[in-house]
């Protein structure tokens, strides 16, 4: 059994872009979310699917590599695949290439399944298994690294969590998490420097109304920049661990 594949073709539209011309690193990652629901709907497992079933997706890791960013008006292609499946983890890869084939961004992903009547995880059933391809007696090899906490900080800053941050599982959607930690940079740094790393873990979701703090350190590590950022509610409450690794442009 081999993992089902899904293709499409992404045009960078001029809001998706920054004052370079260049796709925003959040763009790109609202590609993928958008690709892999694409391929949920397709395999009769998507929206409606979760809903009927009590259950849904929560993604819990990013870890992304940007080696080119596309360009406003340029069409790209982007893949995906689940690659395993385990008890209630779901990992899924994707990649971006341009029109000559070549690898631009690739990103791979640690999901979990909710049970969204018990408000627990719960075991991946065979019928996803199946429409995506994975061989359930296929031992499961993949890993993500936990990120650690941030214990200080240079840079904070604070947001209220808007109507439109919320997603169809009336939670923050996670891109959202990386505008907020961008957002707390310097500006001179987001301007002559790329992103060109990331490493996301959720640890609890974020809800309509509610405050949040972002949590930022920055070190230089050779000719790099590795951002750490910590984001909390108003309890103190670690919601999401941030990495961000930047190179001179």
């Amino acid at each position: 059994m081999n993992p089902v594949i899904t293709e499409r073709q992404y045009n960078v539209h001029y809001y998706e872009v920054d004052f370079k011309r260049r796709a925003l690193p959040t763009t790109l990652m609202n590609y993928l979310q958008d690709i892999a629901i694409h391929q949920s709907e397709q395999a009769g497992v998507g929206l409606d699917f979760l809903e009927e079933n009590h259950l849904a997706w929560s993604l819990y890791q990013w870890d992304i590599s940007i080696k080119a960013y596309p360009q406003f008006g340029q069409t790209v292609t982007i893949t995906t695949n689940a690659c395993a499946f385990e008890k209630f983890n779901a990992y899924r890869e994707f990649k971006i290439t341009n029109q000559e084939g070549e690898l631009m961004v690739y990103a791979y992903t640690r999901w979990v399944l909710l049970d969204t009547k018990k408000g627990r995880l719960t075991k991946i059933p065979p019928r996803i298994y199946e429409v995506y391809g994975i061989d359930p007696d296929k031992p499961n090899t993949y890993e993500m690294e936990k990120l650690k906490e941030l214990n200080e900080s240079q840079y904070k800053k604070e947001f209220s969590v808007r109507y439109s941050d919320i997603d169809t599982n009336k939670h923050v959607n996670n891109v959202k998490y990386v505008e907020w930690a961008i957002e707390t940079l310097p500006l001179e740094m987001v301007m002559d420097h790329q992103l060109r790393h990331m490493k996301v873990m959720y640890k609890k979701e974020a809800k309509y109304g509610e405050q949040v703090q972002v949590l930022t350190k920055i070190s230089e590590i050779g000719d790099k920049w590795v951002a750490l950022h910590k984001i909390v509610d108003s309890q103190g409450t670690t919601l999401c661990l941030l990495e961000t690794t930047w190179e001179k442009i």
